[in-house]
C-alpha cells in the first residue's frame, strides 16, 4: 500500500484491523500486574484501553449524526487545556470497580461499531458532512475515520516503546501518516509573532519504514510545508519515527536524545531559532486543524 493512499473505506478499514491487532498482541502479553504500573506521569496501564473506547465512541458518534447534529451538541474543544480536561471529566467518570476485562471489551465493543459502519460505507460516503469537537469543527468522515486511525497509532506506538518493543512494528503507511500529521501540527502551530521578518527553513529527516522528509520554509510570518529535502536548510533534524512520538509524548527531552545519538542534527546553532519558531503549544493556545484534531496522543 502505498503512503498516501489511506484515503479508501477499503484502506482505512485494512490500516485499522491492522494496529487493532497488534494492539491486541501486546496486550495479550501484559501479566495482570502490568496493568496497575505506571503508563506515563499519570496513567497506569489499564487506562489505555479505557481511553481508546471513549474516544472511539466520540468519533463514530459523530460520523452517525452526520449533519444532524443539533447546535446545543456542537461541542468544541478549542486548547490543549480543554483536551485535558475533557480527558479528566472521561476517567473521572470511570466506575471505580471498572476491570481491566471490563475496559477491553469496551475497547473492542467500539472497534465493532467501527467495522459495522465501516461495511456499510462506499468510497463516496468518506465526504459526508460530520462534527468534530476537538479542535475541528465540521469536517468529513474520512477525516474523522484518520482521525480514530491516527490516535490509535499514537498509542500503540506509546505502548509498543514502553513495553521494550515487544510487538510487531505498524504498517509503514500507518507511520507515514501519523508522521504528515504531526509535521502539519508543527506547522499549523508555528508562532507567527517569532516568525515575522524571519526566513528561515528546516528539514526534519525520517529513517526507516514509513520514514520520509518534510522541510518548513518559513518567511516574513508564513510557513510552508511541503514533504520533501530542502537543499540547503539552516538546520536538518534527523531520527526514526519513533523517536518523533518520544518527543509528541514527553517520553524523553530532546537532550537525552541528541545524546543517545537517536536525534541527530545538522546545524545545530540554528536550534535556539527554530525553538522560537515552532515551541509547545501553550495549554490556553487556540488550535483549529480539521476534524483531524483528535489524533494528538
Amino acid at each position: 500500500m502505498h503512503y498516501d493512499t489511506v484515503t479508501s473505506v477499503a484502506s482505512i478499514g485494512s490500516e485499522l484491523e491492522d494496529v487493532w491487532k497488534k494492539l491486541d498482541e501486546v496486550y495479550s502479553t501484559l501479566p495482570q500486574s502490568q496493568w496497575s504500573k505506571k503508563f506515563g506521569k499519570t496513567w497506569v496501564y489499564a487506562d489505555q484501553p479505557y481511553h481508546l473506547a471513549y474516544f472511539d465512541r466520540l468519533i463514530s458518534g459523530y460520523i452517525s449524526k452526520g449533519a444532524n447534529v443539533p447546535k446545543e451538541e456542537q461541542i468544541l474543544y478549542r486548547t490543549i487545556r480543554d483536551l485535558a480536561d475533557w480527558n479528566a471529566r472521561m476517567f473521572a467518570s470511570k466506575p471505580m470497580s471498572q476491570t481491566v476485562e471490563q475496559s477491553l471489551g469496551q475497547m473492542r465493543q467500539e472497534r465493532d461499531v467501527i467495522r459495522q459502519m465501516l461495511s456499510r460505507m462506499h468510497d463516496r460516503d468518506l465526504e459526508a458532512k460530520a462534527w468534530m469537537p476537538l479542535f475541528g469543527g465540521w469536517g468529513t468522515a474520512r477525516e474523522h475515520l484518520h482521525a480514530v486511525l491516527l490516535h490509535t497509532i499514537a498509542e500503540y506506538t506509546k505502548l509498543w516503546i514502553r513495553t521494550g518493543k515487544r510487538g510487531p512494528m505498524l504498517n509503514p503507511s500507518g507511520v507515514h501518516l501519523r508522521l504528515g500529521f504531526l509535521m502539519n501540527f508543527m506547522a499549523l502551530t508555528m508562532d507567527k509573532a517569532a516568525a515575522a521578518n524571519k526566513d528561515f527553513t528546516v528539514t526534519w529527516n525520517f529513517t526507516g519504514p514509513g520514514g520520509g522528509a518534510w522541510t518548513f520554509r518559513v518567511k516574513d510570518g508564513s510557513c510552508i510545508l511541503k514533504e520533501e529535502t530542502a537543499s540547503d536548510p539552516n538546520l536538518i533534524i534527523s531520527m526514526k519515527p519513533e523517536t518523533l512520538q518520544k518527543l509528541a509524548a514527553k517520553m524523553e527531552p530532546p537532550p537525552m536524545l541528541m545524546l543517545k545519538g537517536e536525534m541527530k542534527i545538522k546545524g545545530f546553532f540554528a536550534m535556539p531559532t527554530f525553538a522560537k519558531l515552532f515551541p509547545e503549544p501553550r495549554a490556553d493556545q487556540v488550535i483549529h486543524i480539521g476534524s483531524q484534531g483528535g489524533a494528538l496522543g
